[in-house]
């Protein structure tokens, strides 16, 4: 029961006008636009990787698992945990709290871009030996 009221008690919050979904929809554009030029960055690279998803559940599918794994492990090294999805681990996925500021994606985004140019570096250097 508690839990219902509690639940009642957010919608009037947050939903008493449209401010609070047009803040979601705006901090989507944000998260689309930053994986999509991480995928860019990765095609650069030589890899086939799109961004997908909707609003706050996005993601970047870099079309490699090692890649993905990677990326995650700079981010991790850097004070920002990520995991991966999809069937070959390949996404490097964001399933975002509504209530994310976009101080806070901003920051999280500048670590997934380092953690995206590093992983790829390392992967060029590799592939180089």
């Amino acid at each position: 029961a508690l839990a219902f009221v509690t639940g009642a008690a957010a919608l009037r919050h947050f939903w008493s006008d449209d401010k609070f979904e047009r803040d979601i929809q705006r901090k989507g554009r944000i998260v689309e636009d930053r994986f999509q030029k991480i995928a860019a960055k990765a095609r650069e690279n030589g890899f086939e990787a799109h961004e997908k998803g909707r609003g706050l559940m996005r993601g970047v599918d870099v079309g490699s698992g090692d890649l993905a794994e990677k990326i995650c492990a700079e981010a991790f090294k850097r004070g920002l945990i990520i995991e991966t999805s999809g069937a070959h681990d390949e996404v490097v996925k964001v399933l975002a709290p509504l209530t994310t500021t976009e101080e806070q994606f901003e920051k999280g985004f500048e670590i997934l871009r380092d953690a995206t140019r590093a992983a790829l570096t390392e992967n060029n250097q590799i592939a180089a030996e």
